[in-house]
């Protein structure tokens, strides 16, 4: 989802994430609203997103990619609101 966005109560949502490091990237973890909620260590990344019934609420979206040696980046985070 884009940043500031509105996504469905009830619905599936996929996050993705880009990574890329000059060796590799052994895994990406998917964060919302600060806890790890999934980790994937194959190109595409990806978490498909079972998002709460709750009416808006807001969630924290971000990920962080790690290489062989444990070095992380983090994304920006993206806040989405869930619909009424």
């Amino acid at each position: 989802p884009l940043n500031n966005s509105t996504v469905r109560r009830s619905s599936q949502v996929t996050i993705r994430a880009n990574a890329s490091d000059n060796v590799r990237v052994t895994k990406v973890e998917f964060y919302i609203n600060g806890s790890r909620v999934s980790t994937d260590t194959t190109s595409p990344y990806s978490y498909n997103w079972n998002v709460p019934s709750t009416r808006n609420r807001t969630y924290t979206i971000f990920a962080k990619a790690y290489d062989p040696s444990n070095n992380v980046g983090t994304s920006p985070t993206i806040i989405v609101t869930s619909s009424q």
